[in-house]
């Protein structure tokens, strides 16, 4: 079975001249959306029906307290950024924050936690040296108020060092959403030229969302050159899509097939569609041609006998008939 990586992703926005809540943040495992806050929101976020573990409902009052925390971190990071940019009188300004764990399937994990202003790297926590990495010369006023507050890093660390990997867990076990497995459907699509011809599978409706999709050759080995590969797409109904194509050239068409192979943990082994180069299609057609106009000539001088023999025993009362049938107009033919 393919093994899945899960992710825990963190996304955090302070804003200003958007039509966007001042602060929000938004918390997804396996780009599914578990947890959201935002600085309208007034009294305590309800802890949803599913969660009923006493470790799933600790991590969402610590995800909920936190919220406000975040909140005060990252509108500071949104006000120090562009006082040292020189833009607290434009009229738009944003500032965004991407934390993201993955647990691996071996039980190992990695995070990492990286600040953007107006769409442009700002400053990144190094999680293993707990120190922040300024990406321009004015992120180093903001890294040096974070790095004041030790307290406060302790925990972030200890969040995606620990915390993070920990509501992976439990949240892949209640959440309804992340429980549903689906099961990739495949389709090839064939385009052609006089240079080459490129053949796209295209694997849609499954999730979780790692996936994999090798096109293997004619000799049962992966196709390397000429492979184009896009990437996972959500499908907008919780599902994803990928698209990966090999381009054939022209000489080789009729000589060559070539098989999609996809592999997902819905599914026990994998799902194979093949694709047949031109030469094998054409050697079928002829020899289906010259079988079915042998029939047919077979047929009709039968049918010619009969008809002859059937003339001189029946007389020519029965001449019409015999025409009809020929002639393929009576009923039921």
């Amino acid at each position: 079975m393919y093994s899945n990586v899960h992710s825990l992703h963190l996304y955090f926005v302070a804003s200003q001249g958007f039509d966007l809540p001042d602060y929000f943040e938004l918390m997804t495992v396996d780009d599914v959306p578990v947890f959201y806050y935002n600085s309208n929101m007034k009294g305590a976020i309800p802890v949803p029906e599913w969660l009923s573990s006493t470790t799933a409902i600790k991590f969402w009052d610590f995800s909920t307290y936190t919220a406000e925390i975040d909140n005060l971190k990252i509108v500071k990071g949104l006000k120090s950024a562009a006082q040292q940019f020189n833009v607290t009188g434009a009229s738009k300004n944003i500032y965004q924050a991407h934390g993201r764990c993955d647990l691996r399937p071996d039980g190992t994990a990695q995070a990492f936690l990286t600040h953007a202003f107006n769409g442009k790297d700002f400053i990144s926590l190094d999680i293993e040296s707990k120190t922040f990495i300024a990406t321009v010369p004015q992120a180093v006023l903001y890294k040096r108020l974070r790095e004041r507050d030790q307290a406060n890093l302790e925990l972030v660390v200890y969040f995606y060092h620990t915390t993070c990997v920990e509501g992976i867990k439990e949240f892949l076990q209640h959440a309804p959403s992340l429980c549903i497995k689906k099961v990739p459907e495949l389709r090839l699509f064939e385009k052609k030229n006089s240079a080459f011809t490129e053949i796209t599978c295209h694997v849609t409706g499954f999730y979780p969302r790692t996936v994999q999709v090798q096109w293997f050759g004619s000799d049962m080995q992966p196709v390397v050159e000429g492979v184009i590969e896009g990437e996972v797409l959500p499908n907008g109904d919780g599902s994803y899509q990928i698209r990966k194509s090999v381009v054939i050239p022209a000489e080789h068409t009729d000589i060559h097939h070539y098989s999609c192979v996809v592999q997902h943990s819905s599914i026990p082994g994998n799902i194979t569609k093949a694709w047949v180069g031109k030469k094998d299609s054409s050697v079928m057609f002829a020899v289906v041609i010259p079988v079915v106009a042998g029939f047919l000539v077979i047929i009709g001088f039968g049918l010619m006998f009969w008809c002859c023999n059937r003339r001189e025993a029946m007389g020519t009362s029965r001449k019409t008939f015999t025409a009809e049938v020929l002639l393929g107009k009576a009923t039921g033919v």
